[in-house]
């Protein structure tokens, strides 16, 4: 990785080195790197005992698409869990969105789940409940040490995968077979 690459909208890809926690086989999406850090979203680890249409009921928004009780929000990382973040595609059009890309955005506010469960405003979107963070530096040291493999984003990956795969659909696009990668460090 060079040492200025911005690493918004790319997949970090948790290496076989992080055998535990939130971030074993984790997927994540960088939404954001800047001079105070990095803000990523964890995109492959749905919380199966929840879903969208019910976090919507408890937020006292009438809910009138049925597909939301089919839909798993994400455990987005173990930052803020409370903090809702919808990463849509679409315009930065709610109170408190912003762009990453021309066609991907994150937002925090209420409205844009009035519209979600309205059917409307959003074709594609994950909901993602905390999210993850590294300090300025603290990413590029992790990725230096072999935690994290770097990729471009692609929307099919962000948003057509099934959760479950995707963590290993990004290696294969990466042409990394975790199963035959060691994390033994040799001596000659």
């Amino acid at each position: 990785m060079s040492k200025n690459q911005n690493l918004t909208n790319h997949f970090l890809i948790a290496s076989p080195n992080i055998d535990g926690g939130i971030f074993y086989q984790s997927l994540v999406y960088i939404c954001r790197q800047d001079q105070q850090g990095t803000l990523g979203l964890v995109i492959n680890k749905p919380i199966e005992t929840s879903n969208v249409a019910k976090l919507f009921e408890e937020l006292n928004i009438d809910v009138t698409i049925t597909d939301l009780h089919r839909k798993l929000p994400l455990d987005g990382g173990p930052m803020n869990p409370e903090v809702g973040f919808v990463l849509h595609t679409g315009q930065p059009d709610w109170v408190s969105s912003f762009a990453i890309t021309e066609n991907v955005c994150i937002t925090t506010s209420k409205d844009i789940l009035q519209s979600i469960a309205n059917g409307q405003g959003v074709e594609h979107f994950e909901l993602c409940l905390g999210h993850a963070s590294w300090a300025k530096g603290q990413l590029e040291e992790e990725i230096n040490q072999g935690d994290w493999f770097v990729l471009p984003a692609s929307m099919g990956l962000l948003f057509d995968i099934e959760h479950k795969n995707r963590w290993q659909v990004a290696a294969q696009q990466l042409g990394v077979d975790f199963n035959k990668l060691s994390t033994d460090i040799g001596h000659a």
